[in-house]
């Protein structure tokens, strides 16, 4: 906190947001990051629960110097991290990262404000509003007649998934819904489905969407109760986009962790596709340096780089529910045509 709000701050007095998922141990970053930058002279605005893609999207559209996450992903909640963004909503630069080591190993001292250069820190409540109101612009879906099962993973996605699915005319059915600071990830959520595809088979729902801890990626179910993994979104999102004609150079960019049939169901489509390291920064960083716009993981990272320069669960939902709605077809016999090997 005290390094980027000295950093940011050598002009003027920085802007940083600041957001968490529910970890118990949330709060106490939180505050440990505000008083450090809120002491270099940083005007701090506290988003509080949020998912990792909100404080990518608010950092770009309402100017932020930098973003910072507090959350440790799919981890147990005893596990928790820190992810920084740079002014452009992305992954911070690997140089400033080894900067703020390095001041925190001692290898380097700034002074610290004085008087009345000390920042404030304020709690941002309309941020999540202006995150919502643009994933429903982008994707302005109507889910009139829709039954959705939702798994929050009792983490960050229960800030933001119910209430936009609501708005949109879902009837939505939630689980995993009541975070208590240690029960995030427990047994729940995109990495722990099993509850979620015993729901979908048990009731009658035309979705079901399964969440990480901070709300970046999305596994989707079937009504029988079949997984919907990354694959198959990015199998369904590419013909979707190449028959639009807003598959952008014609590529899907995946990573060496894919499934052969993924391979071999966009050949058959006569769609291009190139194959990265495992991570979505890289899938993000070969997007980036060639212009395509849809790209991901096995895992449910989905990035759509036409909106947005991270992976976000709810996005990657709402454009799934668009296709689905726009073709009258089910997500079953979307994913037709994409044979998954062992």
């Amino acid at each position: 906190g005290q390094y980027l709000g000295w950093y940011y701050g050598k002009e003027k007095h920085a802007r940083i947001l600041i957001g968490k998922d529910t970890r118990l141990s949330g709060d106490m970053f939180e505050l440990g990051l505000a008083a450090g930058a809120t002491s270099m002279g940083a005007q701090v605005y506290l988003l509080g629960v949020c998912p990792t893609p909100a404080i990518s999207y608010l950092v770009r559209k309402e100017r932020f110097d930098c973003g910072i996450m507090v959350s440790a992903s799919h981890n147990p909640y005893y596990d928790n991290g820190i992810k920084c963004f740079n002014h452009n909503g992305e992954k911070m630069e690997e140089d400033l990262l080894l900067e703020i080591e390095a001041y925190m190993d001692g290898n380097c001292t700034i002074d610290l404000a004085t008087g009345d250069h000390i920042g404030e820190y304020f709690n941002w409540e309309d941020g999540l509003e202006i995150y919502m109101s643009w994933l429903k612009e982008i994707v302005p879906v109507d889910l009139e007649g829709y039954h959705i099962a939702v798994d929050l993973a009792n983490g960050s996605a229960t800030s933001t998934v119910v209430e936009t699915l609501d708005s949109l005319g879902a009837t939505v059915e939630a689980i995993n819904n009541s975070p208590n600071g240690i029960n995030i990830n427990t047994k729940c959520g995109s990495t722990h489905p099993e509850n979620l595809q015993r729901m979908m088979r048990e009731n009658d729902f035309d979705l079901g969407l399964a969440f990480d801890g901070d709300a970046d990626r999305l596994i989707a179910v079937d009504p029988d109760g079949n997984l919907v993994d990354g694959d198959y979104i990015l199998y369904i999102c590419s013909r979707y986009m190449k028959e639009k004609n807003t598959l952008n150079k014609n590529m899907c960019v995946t990573t060496v962790m894919a499934n052969l049939g993924l391979y071999k169901a966009l050949d058959a489509n006569k769609i291009d596709y190139i194959k990265t390291d495992v991570g979505d920064k890289y899938v993000f960083e070969e997007m980036q340096k060639n212009d395509y716009y849809l790209g991901g993981e096995q895992s449910g990272h989905i990035i759509f780089y036409e909106h947005a320069v991270t992976g976000d669960g709810l996005l990657t939902a709402l454009k799934l529910l668009e296709i689905m709605k726009n073709t009258g077809k089910s997500v079953k016999e979307l994913s037709e045509g994409l044979f998954i090997y062992p």
